[in-house]
């Protein structure tokens, strides 16, 4: 099974919505936001910096990873209560997210231990848009 977090905004690359960390720099560059929680928002962007590969660090460049997103896996527990304490920060701040399961999300051009970076089908694309065109 595979998890993906999203917020309500478009990703113009992968034309579907954009995935937890999208927003997360948005929040990192506004005025506003409590000390306490810049400190562990940024706390946890450096964790997953650390701790998340990039599928582009590992796949040569083409076009035909435009489409892609990336998906945690089920089995990733720790980075997924990372990912959970995100939301939650993201959420008492007025930015929703979202997320969806799927058994299967498409293409897989990348994957590790924790996640996957695939280029969604056409049914997860719908889903991915909200159920939008």
């Amino acid at each position: 099974m595979y998890i993906r977090f999203y917020s309500g905004e478009i990703d113009l690359e992968s034309q579907v919505s954009a995935g937890l960390f999208t927003p997360v720099y948005e929040l990192l560059c506004t005025a506003g936001l409590a000390d306490y929680e810049y400190e562990k928002l940024n706390e946890l962007q450096y964790w997953f910096r650390d701790h998340l590969d990039s599928p582009f660090d590992h796949l040569q460049q083409s076009d035909c990873y435009k489409t892609a997103v990336c998906w945690f896996k089920s089995t990733a527990h720790e980075h997924l209560a990372r990912a959970w304490e995100v939301v939650a920060i993201l959420e008492r701040n007025d930015i929703w997210i979202w997320t969806i399961k799927a058994p299967k999300v498409g293409y897989i051009h990348y994957e590790d231990e924790v996640q996957v970076f695939a280029r969604p089908c056409k049914k997860t694309r719908w889903l991915l848009r909200g159920g939008r065109k």
